[in-house]
């Protein structure tokens, strides 16, 4: 429903130029297309709750008949009367949400079926004596039922609780005689029905305000995640522009090279020119004619490059081989510097050399070019991981407790791949390019925490059982968040490890992790990196609600769970470096962090 919604948001601006869509983004057009959506969703949302509280009243309004055969047998065939016609009100309802007008009026439906089921509760308190009738709990039900499922505002949920209130008081108020106990009791009810009422309306308001805050990061993560996609393919189209003019000018230096265009010239052992085309003269300004005896070849080579270039002609000359690709710089007569490439053959027969022939050319074109060309690439990946910092720093953001914990596991993950590398398991495996996928992608192992409630994920405390469940969908959350990214690009890229990542980064090796239970090589390999590293920083880091593990404790136990938790590879690897662990561990300590060693420890 959701992505639905994001991208019946997004149909406009697909119509608009990528930076005109990206302006677009931004001021009052932004916050207005964000309250268009977040207004579609909660409708939609509402919808679905009408139907799931009219289908409660279906199902469970004739089933109280069973209290009434105990509490008011009396009134049983009234009550169940009463009940029925109630049922069959609902299902009304529900094939009219079936219609388009229905579907328009979604909450007008809601206060129909919640009068209506007031109404009916109200009626058998009357019949019950009213005043002390142990039937009010039916109205609390129906408050509580009503403002807990349905995604009100504050002031639709004060409304329809004085509603409900005005229901169940006004008939008791008017058709009932009050006695002293009755009246004892009324003020009870009433007491609590009060007490639920404001209880009702507080959590309207914190869901109201949790829902426009998940909207609000879903929105901006969406947005993020465009950005991302729209600047990867400028890049693209900026690095295709490069190649197809490297290669263009590729072509006219082959074209140039079967007209004699290149510099042609014959070298004695001496090195001294002993011939050369006339392009060697009009690029080099050398002299033509006799002073063309001269002109040595040391001479023209930048002062630099000059010994080097040398030794290469000199050995090149021993061998008897030919020497292909050499590069360097030469001056022409105004000092002017060109970069050359150099491929020399040694005229002579095996016995002896008597000098080399040389076609010289130009590329200095292709030197800029190449230039360019690595800059362009350096952007794209500085611009990749300037990307991903900022994904992960929107979960990082939100606990300022979490201090520098992304740098220091960046840099965990990247000690223990590397030693990983020299096990003959993983040769050939963990590659330069991995190690450089896993380091940037190990940051975005948190990134699901975006989605879970501030009152939980800040909680100063321990959390419950059930606070702890909502805890554990952030690697759902991170991983589906992940691969919706990766699907936007070819082939596999770093998304494709931090999907792997976010997802099982709190998988165990005997099986026991969550979120899907997986164990031993089922886990993919960066999971079980980024896992060690992820608990080793929370062990010896302080939180809210716990102090720091010094070194040693964290060291021991890591080996404690050892084929536990932790794949016993990876533990091998951690144990080969562990001062290494502890050393960044202290540079890289939080700045609101006392020294480690010195707190008593309480535990994760």
């Amino acid at each position: 429903m959701n992505r639905k919604i994001q991208q019946n948001g997004r149909q406009a601006e697909s119509l608009l130029p990528p930076a005109a869509a990206m302006a677009t983004s931004s001021g009052a057009a932004a916050s207005k297309r964000c309250n268009a959506g977040y207004h579609l969703e909660t409708q939609e949302l509402l919808y679905h709750r009408v139907r799931a509280i009219l289908w409660v009243g279906v199902v469970l309004y004739p089933l109280f008949t069973i209290l009434d055969f105990v509490v008011a047998r009396q009134h049983l065939e009234l009550f169940v009367a009463y009940r029925v016609v109630f049922a069959l009100f609902c299902l009304l309802l529900l094939c009219l949400l079936r219609l388009p007008v229905g579907r328009r009026h979604v909450f007008s439906i809601s206060i129909i079926a919640y009068v209506a089921g007031g109404c009916t509760i109200s009626m058998m308190i009357v019949k019950l004596g009213g005043y002390d009738s142990s039937y009010y709990v039916g109205i609390l039900m129906v408050l509580v039922t009503y403002n807990a499922m349905l995604p009100l505002t504050v002031r639709q949920a004060i409304l329809c609780g004085a509603l409900l209130y005005v229901i169940y008081v006004a008939p008791i108020l008017l058709f009932c005689q009050p006695t002293a106990d009755g009246l004892d009791l009324f003020f009870s009810y009433n007491f609590f029905f009060v007490f639920l009422y404001v209880i009702s309306v507080l959590q309207c308001s914190a869901e109201a305000n949790a829902r426009k805050t998940e909207f609000a990061l879903r929105t901006e993560l969406s947005n993020l995640n465009d950005k991302l996609a729209y600047h990867a393919q400028n890049l693209e189209r900026e690095v295709d522009k490069r190649a197809k003019e490297l290669e263009e000018s590729e072509l006219q230096y082959r074209e140039l090279y079967e007209n004699i265009v290149d510099l042609v010239l014959l070298v004695d052992r001496r090195g001294r020119i002993l011939k050369a085309n006339p392009r060697f003269y009009e690029t080099l300004g050398a002299a033509g004619g006799d002073g063309v005896r001269t002109v040595v070849f040391r001479d023209i080579i930048h002062p630099d490059d000059a010994q080097w270039v040398e030794n290469q002609l000199q050995a090149c000359l021993a061998v008897g081989k030919d020497l292909k690709g050499l590069q360097f710089r030469v001056r022409t007569r105004e000092r002017e510097v060109l970069d050359v490439e150099c491929n020399a053959r040694p005229i002579g027969g095996k016995e002896r050399t008597v000098g080399m022939q040389m076609v010289i050319r130009d590329i200095s074109k292709r030197k800029k070019l190449e230039s360019e060309l690595r800059s362009s690439f350096e952007n794209l990946r500085q611009a990749r991981a300037a990307t991903i910092m900022g994904l992960a720093k929107l979960a990082e953001f939100r606990d300022k407790g979490t201090g520098r914990h992304l740098e220091r596991i960046c840099r965990y993950t990247r000690i223990l791949a590397k030693e990983l590398a020299h096990k003959p398991a993983y040769r050939g495996y963990i590659t330069p390019q991995y190690l450089d996928d896993i380091s940037l992608s190990a940051i975005l192992h948190d990134i699901g925490k975006v989605g879970i409630p501030d009152a939980i994920l800040l909680k100063p405390d321990r959390l419950t059982s059930a606070e702890f469940e909502v805890v554990k969908n952030h690697c759902i959350l991170g991983g589906n968040v992940l691969e919706a990214a990766e699907s936007q690009v070819r082939g596999e890229s770093f998304l494709t490890i931090g999907k792997q990542i976010a997802y099982h980064h709190h998988e165990k090796w005997d099986g026991s992790g969550y979120p899907a239970g997986l164990s031993g090589e089922t886990i993919p390999l960066s999971t079980r990196i980024v896992a060690l590293a992820d608990v080793y920083d929370a062990l010896t880091s302080r939180r809210s609600y716990k102090k720091a593990y010094n070194h040693e404790e964290a060291v021991a136990i890591i080996v404690r769970e050892k084929g536990c938790h932790f794949d016993p590879d990876v533990v091998e690897a951690f144990l080969a470096h562990e001062m290494e662990f502890d050393k960044i561990r202290r540079e890289m300590q939080d700045s609101q962090e006392e020294p480690r060693e010195t707190r008593r420890i309480s535990g994760l």
